[in-house]
């Protein structure tokens, strides 16, 4: 019977350790999460877009009529 009490403390004890690292690391990811005051002033953000080059716009714009080109053939075929 004592075998069995000793059993079960010592899976109590692991079982509580673990739980206080996931604690832990709950802790530190709602800290990753929610900026404070000084990291919020340091972070400058600006309301507009780096602009593009010609060649980027003119590659993303192949790849949506490439795109929109196999979806009509996709949808002809039903």
């Amino acid at each position: 019977m004592s075998e069995v009490l000793q059993g079960l403390l010592q899976k109590r004890a692991s079982l509580f350790a673990e739980l206080r690292a996931l604690d832990a690391g709950i802790a530190a990811y709602r800290r990753a999460l929610v900026p404070t005051k000084s990291s919020a002033a340091q972070v400058k953000v600006s309301g507009t877009r780096p602009t593009m080059s010609l060649a980027a716009r003119k590659k993303l714009s192949l790849l949506a009529k490439a795109r929109w080109a196999k979806k009509r053939k996709d949808e002809a075929k039903k």
